[in-house]
């Protein structure tokens, strides 16, 4: 038999007013709430007793009266060493005296300890500079290498531009190439036969021209 409650009804009430149901997610419970109360089918179960074999039983009540004895121990320890109550009133320049001794030491250690850093700090950076060093000489070397190439292609490209200048038809040479250009006619088309030879379709310098 499915039961509704209050509850129940309020939370189906409300999902079905809801103007967008798109965006409505539905939550189930992982488990019954517990303002549900008891089910009718376990409300007078008792849950069976369980049974542990004598062996086991004393076994752990060993193990848990070590434990609390060595747990009372070591409270009781800390207790008389460290509470207030129970250091000696008339004896404080001894306290006095052990802290500073302890201080001291700890100092000592301290100092010790950063010493060891020191040393190991002043190699990691003597090490770093080292690298950085050779890193820089390697670029340097490798920027001089290519500042060089550079300047070789530009180098070549100049020469090969001031070869083909003397080429150029300037104003001072206008006529002889013109002259040049007339008496020796150039034509670049030309016909190929069924072997590939080459068949020059008229001749330039003819005098028919």
């Amino acid at each position: 038999m499915n039961v509704i409650t209050n509850s129940s009804k309020s939370v189906i009430t409300t999902a079905i007013h809801i103007p967008f149901p798109q965006t409505f997610q539905s939550v189930r419970w992982a488990r019954k709430p517990r303002w549900l109360g008891t089910a009718k089918s376990k409300l007078f179960r008792i849950p069976p007793r369980p049974v542990i074999p004598k062996e086991e039983e004393l076994e752990l009540r060993r193990l848990n009266n070590n434990y609390r004895t060595q747990m009372k121990s070591i409270r009781n320890y800390l207790t008389e060493r460290y509470h207030v109550k129970y250091l000696p009133s008339s004896n404080v320049e001894q306290i006095r005296e052990d802290f500073e001794k302890d201080f001291a030491q700890c100092n000592e250690i301290n100092t010790k300890w950063n010493e060891e850093i020191k040393v190991l700090r002043e190699q990691r950076i003597a090490e770093e500079i080292n690298k950085n060093i050779e890193e820089a000489k390697k670029q340097l070397n490798e920027q001089i290498m290519l500042d060089k190439k550079n300047l070789e292609k530009a180098e070549e490209e100049v020469r090969l531009e001031k070869e083909a200048a003397k080429a150029f038809i300037t104003p001072d040479t206008l006529e002889a190439a013109i002259e040049y250009a007339v008496n020796n006619p150039v034509d670049y088309n030309y016909a190929i036969d069924m072997e590939g030879n080459k068949i020059i379709g008229k001749d330039l310098n003819s005098s028919k021209l």
